[in-house]
């Protein structure tokens, strides 16, 4: 059976961030709290420079482009050959790059891993994006 989503994609303010998100991502999957998902990315904005959500959109976007025609034999250049590849992707863009400036205690595992009241099932504390990721992971297609 096809999962639910195709991607499910985190953005981060800069290399370290995205180092520390993979890592408490890779820690979900591995424990079988994130399911139904193909692939799980983390998208930093370049260079440690803000682009935004706009331009972080664009960014991630490019990049499952670039993995859904690799190998495919289609030139990348081509508009037509993006918008077939988007057409048969599912694609969860979930926005977490903030710098965290008014919580420095969690500015590098940013807002989106901080700790919320609230029961776990598993070995790790509930955190902000536990409790909001099951509900994008269900939206209808």
């Amino acid at each position: 059976m096809r999962p639910g989503w195709d991607y499910l994609i985190v953005t981060a303010a800069n290399e370290e961030q995205a180092k520390a998100y993979r890592e408490q991502l890779g820690i979900r999957r591995n424990l079988g709290l994130i399911s139904g998902v193909r692939e799980i990315l983390v998208v930093p904005d370049p260079e440690g420079l803000r682009i935004g959500s706009g331009g972080s959109t664009i960014l991630c976007l490019l990049e499952v482009i670039s993995r859904e025609l690799r190998g495919r034999g289609k030139k990348l250049a081509s508009p037509a050959a993006w918008q077939e590849a988007l057409a048969r992707v599912r694609v969860l863009i979930v926005h977490a790059g903030g710098d965290a400036r008014r919580l420095p205690a969690y500015s590098t595992c940013g807002k989106i891993f901080i700790p919320v009241p609230g029961e776990s099932d598993s070995a790790l504390g509930l955190t902000l994006l536990d409790r909001q990721l099951p509900r994008y992971l269900s939206l209808p297609a």
